[in-house]
């Protein structure tokens, strides 16, 4: 597994390993050894999975502490662009984002730190998307940033969005609980 770093402290973009035969293709998403290697979080306690229609967006949620949580991030099937924004009040990169393609025919991964929030749009129908947690979901403690207040490029004008994730704060009125 190669294990880049991106422009958020802590935050990576991983290319698992991928054998290919006449049946198919394997997938190695996750090494405990390459984590902790890394010293990456490897000690998971929930994994969860979406299918989302083309032009959804779902996001960008985090936990706050003490259920704030490491996050892997994979698509399975379909193609998604994930996006990491950093929300961690004493970081250099606090405000600033990334974002990667993800796809099922082409595996990468990404590695969430606690301290940002996550969201993706999907590119395609049936987008699979699957989510490891270092922490298991505590709803009084579910939170996010609203989708469309952290400058961040959407390749799309009318995208689909809960109710739930319209009503999220906008970046510039947000107050952070993490350091």
């Amino acid at each position: 597994m190669q294990i880049e770093d991106t422009a958020l402290a802590g935050c990576f973009k991983l290319t698992p390993a991928k054998h290919i035969d006449h049946r198919g293709n394997f997938i190695k998403w996750f090494s405990r050894e390459a984590f902790d290697r890394a010293n990456l979080c490897s000690d998971w306690a929930e994994v969860y999975g979406s299918v989302s229609r083309r032009g959804v967006i779902r996001g960008l949620h985090f936990q706050s502490p003490p259920a704030d949580h490491a996050k892997l991030v994979y698509c399975l099937g379909g193609r998604a662009i994930d996006v990491v924004l950093d929300v961690r009040s004493a970081s250099a990169s606090y405000g600033e984002h990334i974002k990667i393609e993800l796809s099922g025919e082409s595996p990468l991964a990404v590695y969430v730190p606690a301290g940002c929030a996550h969201g993706f749009l999907a590119l395609e129908d049936n987008t699979l998307m699957f989510y490891q947690v270092s922490s298991g979901h505590t709803q009084a403690l579910d939170s996010g940033i609203r989708w469309d207040s952290a400058e961040i490029d959407w390749p799309i004008v009318t995208p689909t969005v809960s109710p739930r994730d319209e009503a999220l704060p906008r970046l510039a009125d947000f107050v952070s609980p993490f350091r």
